[in-house]
């Protein structure tokens, strides 16, 4: 059995905040090819910034989980549009 999206998601968003390579850390998420979304890590702030192309919006959150379900329902959204 594959494993969960949401599971490879925390996962991708959870080595954001596990390298120290840098201040920030920055992850695409894509859906056919296609960009739907963005996530930035601030490792000073301890802050993920969730940025969704269209519509455009941008939040900010505190909790690694909060950033995976809003990418979760992103990627769920755009594959259903079509």
């Amino acid at each position: 059995m594959a494993a969960s999206q949401l599971v490879q998601i925390i996962r991708r968003l959870d080595a954001m905040r596990n390298d120290y390579t840098g201040n920030r850390q920055h992850r695409t998420f894509e859906q056919f090819g296609i960009p739907v979304c963005e996530v930035t890590y601030i490792r000073d702030r301890d802050e993920f910034i969730y940025v969704r192309f269209r519509p455009r919006e941008r939040f900010h959150f505190d909790y690694l989980d909060l950033a995976a379900i809003e990418v979760f329902n992103c990627l769920y959204d755009f594959r259903n549009t079509f």
